[in-house]
């Protein structure tokens, strides 16, 4: 039999949509998404601390929580397209303002405005579940994270170098620049390529009943079955712990190990590397042996690998740690968001991932605070204690109380 292009095109979860959000994601990789692996500890050297950073996340992720209440609302009521350009546009402002400003006092204040770009969240979730196949869903979420993630297998020595030659402040403000020009390219690739998904029939039901809180919340928990909370109670759990230690990776790499900025560089390419090895047949085996197993056993694994991060003391030992971390781990995202999409009516699918992300925004945020503050108020190595218990105790409600669907939503 002949091979058919046409029908490999037809066939094929990584077309459309998917591949639209993937191209653009990888320009947004190649400069503005690097930012955030060295902010915390550029935040430091502007004078900040643990306490004020994880101040920021909390009023970060605060703000986030009602830019998702109202992105999920207009996902399902008014388009999603819409909303992810504007957005992306809105995000293009910020690599200029962090370029020009070097204060942490304004810091505080941008990453503050940044986050009002999070309204698009819900929408980028629901157009990647409208527009992958059920039984290829995993996949099709899979695949345009590991095309988006490409460029970060190098941005991160590009920045390591800089900040290593020009110190902190001068080569963080050059990354800054030469991002502001990849974040347009991704905002006019959304502009002019993506397809709208929302039905005209639902945009008009929907639209009826405007902004409607209750009433968008009781649809929603109609259909919030018993393994779709626990699922989501599990994500926010995993979400409190990534948070409590997610921004003292670098501080305590570079404080308390002493590794130079370079070397920390090289570790995050080569966690990235294995991030796009790994993630597409791990969603594959997702698919195919059933998702709650990959999530319990990827939440397991995780657990004591931070722990073990406080007892390295060697660039080695660092990279082993986190390399482990990666590959326990990176298939939670794509696997958990697949799971949702597959208990969750395409009618109401931005609606609970907005009650999701509202969840996620209030984990996070608590997790990020008590992080910082356990870090600075107890010991540097604390955070990542707390990481450990709350993955174990979700990965708990995992196994007792999530059940995958026989029929998948469409």
């Amino acid at each position: 039999m002949g091979f058919s292009k046409a029908g490999w095109l037809k066939n094929s979860f990584f077309r459309g949509n998917i591949i639209v959000l993937a191209v653009s994601g990888a320009f947004t990789n190649i400069g503005a998404g690097v930012m955030g692996f060295f902010m915390p500890e550029y935040f430091r050297r502007l004078g900040g601390n643990t306490v004020v950073l994880g101040s920021i996340a909390f009023a970060v992720l605060i703000i986030q929580l009602f830019m998702f209440l109202f992105g999920g609302l207009a996902a399902d009521q008014h388009g999603r397209k819409k909303i992810i350009v504007l957005t992306a546009f809105y995000g293009a402002l910020f690599p200029v303002l962090y370029a020009v400003f070097q204060d942490w006092r304004l810091f505080v204040a941008i990453s503050i405005i940044a986050a009002f770009g999070s309204l698009s969240v819900p929408a980028t979730q629901v157009i990647i579940a409208d527009s992958a196949p059920p039984e290829k869903r995993a996949r099709g979420i899979s695949t345009t994270q590991v095309v988006a993630t490409l460029p970060l297998v190098v941005t991160p020595l590009v920045w390591g170098w800089l900040i290593n030659k020009l110190g902190w402040l001068e080569g963080f403000k050059i990354g800054c620049i030469y991002s502001i020009a990849t974040a347009l390219i991704s905002a006019f690739i959304l502009l002019f390529f993506l397809k709208e998904t929302m039905k005209t029939k639902a945009a008009s039901t929907s639209s009826s009943q405007g902004f409607n809180l209750r009433l968008s919340f009781g649809e929603a928990r109609k259909y919030m079955s018993h393994s779709l909370l626990a699922l989501m109670v599990a994500f926010c759990l995993i979400a409190f712990a990534n948070a409590a230690v997610g921004n003292y990776y670098i501080i305590y790499a570079t404080e308390v190990i002493g590794l130079p900025v370079f070397e920390w560089s090289l570790i995050l390419s080569f966690q990235i590397l294995s991030a796009i090895a790994l993630k597409i047949p791990g969603a594959w085996i997702a698919d195919k042996f059933g998702k709650k197993k990959v999530l319990a056993i990827s939440a397991f694994a995780c657990a004591p690998l931070t722990v073990v991060f406080t007892f390295s003391h060697s660039f080695v030992e660092v990279l082993i740690v986190l390399l482990l971390l990666v590959v326990a781990g990176i298939y939670y995202d794509p696997v958990h968001q697949a799971l949702q999409a597959d208990l969750t009516p395409r009618s109401v699918r931005g609606r609970i991932i907005m009650l999701w992300s509202i969840g996620s925004a209030v984990s996070s945020a608590i997790g990020g605070f008590v992080g910082g503050l356990l870090y600075y108020a107890v010991s540097p190595g604390t955070p990542f204690y707390v990481f450990t218990i709350a993955e174990l105790v979700a990965v708990v409600l995992l196994i007792v109380e999530v059940k995958e669907p026989v029929e998948k939503e469409v």
